[in-house]
């Protein structure tokens, strides 16, 4: 009669495990790199809004809603009438002077990290 498990069971039950875990990590960072890849191209899209806005206008929107469209659908990746990356967080705006920042916080959500995403005029 067999009792327990022999020391290759456990070992072929381990290197399975070990296996499926590093194929679960390197998708969420698979994850975390599309989110930060779209959140760089959203804040380079509004800070060229902006740029724009200012060539056009000749000053800088009071809030990045002011760039929003009223007659036509909003963008995708907008909740709440306010621009967001894709950790749902808002798109930060600065003005100084007739110059401009616009940033996302990043995956940790703390601004003036080494993380930001930052269009700078």
């Amino acid at each position: 009669m067999r009792r327990g498990f022999t020391l290759l069971e456990v070992l072929a039950v381990v290197v399975i495990l070990a296996v499926l875990a590093s194929m679960a990590f390197g998708m969420m960072h698979f994850v975390e790199s599309a989110r930060i890849g779209d959140t760089e191209g959203r804040v380079r899209l509004i800070g060229q809004s902006v740029a724009k806005y200012r060539s056009v206008k000749g000053f800088l929107p009071a809030k990045l809603e002011d760039l929003a469209p009223k007659t036509l659908e909003q963008p995708a990746w907008m909740n709440g009438g306010k621009f967001v990356d894709n950790w749902d967080r808002p798109i930060e705006y600065k003005i100084t002077g007739n110059d401009f920042n616009v940033w996302s916080c990043g995956p940790d959500g703390v601004s003036g990290t080494s993380d930001d995403l930052a269009y700078r005029n």
